[in-house]
């Protein structure tokens, strides 16, 4: 009779912290890398500052905006402020921790959905190797870190990334299908890629359907329960319209660029069309050998790269889809219920422990909290993007509660949170502004016709000009009388007029 095998020592946690297995430092890698590069990146403005302002509002009990307030060309304009339980933590962050904070909650949410991601992958692919998992993980972060601004999308990217990690698990989990409606509920509240949880879950049923598994039902039931969970909202069904419509609206399409085709111009562009490619060879080399790619696989492949394609803004979904995919093409093995752990686990090393450790102590040193405080912003040195320091300041001295100050749109989300006493032209809201004013920022910014008239009509007192002071708007307005230079710099100029 054989004598009995000895079971391995299961690692402890501390086992895990002391002496980290190699396996166990590319899983912390896959991580913690992410979120170091998040604490170094600059917070842009231009989608941020409007909702530390709105969840401002809406933590002091003056309810969820519903008409624009901010702006004297949209005032008493109906917004839809469907991402207010997004705009009330990030507003709940400043508060209590300041821009640290905001810069610590960012690197946390990537954090958060590189974990999920790598779950993910690890639940879709049992047998693959614990490197290869994480080198798709972080190849997924690659290409969405131009997407990874702190704005209420970032919450969604983290919801999104978690559905897929609970779907990606559900033939050995079941039991935590619940979490996927109670996420939609979330996301619903929080941005308007929410109707993405649908979809997710519909891919997940067709792929149950293919392979005939029996709690197709039970994932069918998911996709039921988490449509019906998108609309508990304050707004109910109308967020599905808002979502639509924000996506179809011209004047977003047209004057945002992450709301334009894809290409291969720039940075954001060339990462995504070059991973669309390498997706598209790895299918092609796996069905030469196997001949037997999933057609699920193939059309959640084809949806998501065609959101990338669509529009720079969708760039955002597609690496977490690509890397759970190709990792269930590429993985084989057992399932995960059906792994046995192995009697000699790797072993685990002080060195990596000490790799990890520099890891967290270079994040710990990248923290803004170290920098000097920019006296203009307010705000570490180099933290915050879309935010002219000089220009705050001398906005800041200027303006007053009566002034109507006509901005570049950039900037606008911005000087409404830093500089709030007078009235805007234009911020981040694209949506709220009427289209006929468009047109007229159109030809007020090239100088075109008209352009003295338009300033008049609108009560403007203050212009504020982004470049080099060369632009067409500074050439005119400094040839006429009626207007004075009150600032310049190199990030751009401020005129007021010279009857103020």
């Amino acid at each position: 009779m054989a004598a009995p095998v000895a079971r391995a020592r299961v690692r402890t946690l501390r086992d895990r912290l002391v002496r980290p297995t190699l396996p166990e430092l590319w899983g912390f890698l896959a991580v913690a890398l992410p979120a170091a590069f998040a604490l170094i990146a600059s917070l842009p403005t231009v989608d941020l500052a409007y909702q530390l302002r709105a969840g401002a509002d809406i933590l002091a009990g003056r309810g969820i905006p519903a008409v624009d307030a901010w702006t004297f060309t949209a005032a008493g304009q109906p917004w839809f402020d469907q991402q207010w339980l997004a705009q009330s933590f990030l507003a709940q962050t400043y508060q209590v921790a300041g821009w640290t904070g905001l810069a610590v909650l960012r690197a946390v949410l990537v954090a958060v959905i590189q974990g999920f991601i790598l779950i993910a992958i690890r639940r879709r692919a049992p047998g693959l190797g614990t490197r290869t998992a994480a080198l798709l993980a972080i190849a997924a972060f690659v290409v969405m870190a131009p997407a990874l601004a702190l704005r209420p999308q970032l919450f969604g990217m983290a919801l999104f990334a978690g559905t897929l990690a609970v779907l990606a698990g559900r033939r050995e989990r079941p039991a935590w299908w619940w979490l996927v409606p109670l996420a939609a509920v979330a996301w619903a509240n929080e941005h308007g890629s929410f109707i993405l949880a649908p979809l997710l879950v519909g891919l997940a049923w067709l792929e149950d359907l293919r392979d005939r598994w029996p709690g197709a039902r039970r994932t069918l039931a998911t996709l039921a329960a988490t449509t019906v969970a998108t609309v508990l909202t304050p707004f109910g069904p109308r967020v599905w319209q808002y979502a639509f419509g924000v996506a179809t609206n011209h004047q977003v399409t047209t004057r945002i660029s992450e709301w334009q085709p894809t290409r291969l111009t720039d940075v954001p562009g060339a990462l995504f069309w070059l991973s669309v490619v390498a997706v598209a060879a790895i299918v092609v080399v796996i069905a030469r050998r196997r001949r037997d790619v999933p057609w699920p696989a193939i059309l959640a492949l084809v949806v998501f790269a065609g959101l990338g394609a669509v529009a720079v803004r969708g760039i955002a979904w597609w690496p977490g889809i690509a890397a759970v995919t190709v990792a269930g093409l590429l993985g084989g093995g057992p399932r995960l219920g059906d792994q046995v752990p192995p009697l000699r686990p790797p072993r685990g090393s002080a060195i990596n422990s000490v790799l990890a450790a520099l890891i967290v102590v270079a994040g710990v040193a990248f923290l803004p909290l170290w920098r000097p405080t920019d006296p203009g912003t307010g705000a570490p040195v180099g933290l915050l993007g879309q935010a002219p320091s000089g220009i705050t300041a001398a906005l800041r001295g200027l303006a007053t509660p009566v002034d109507r100050v006509w901005n570049p749109q950039v900037w606008g989300s911005w000087l409404e949170f830093a500089v709030p006493a007078p009235a805007y032209a234009f911020d981040a809201r694209i949506e709220v502004i009427p289209a006929a004013t468009w047109d007229l920022a159109d030809t007020v910014d090239r100088a075109g016709p008209g352009w003295q008239g338009i300033l008049d009509r609108l009560g403007v007192t203050i212009v504020v000009i982004a470049g080099d002071g060369t632009t067409p708007l500074d050439v005119a307005i400094g040839s006429d009388p009626g207007w004075r230079e009150a600032r310049a710099d190199e990030d751009g100029t401020i005129w007021t007029r010279a009857s103020r």
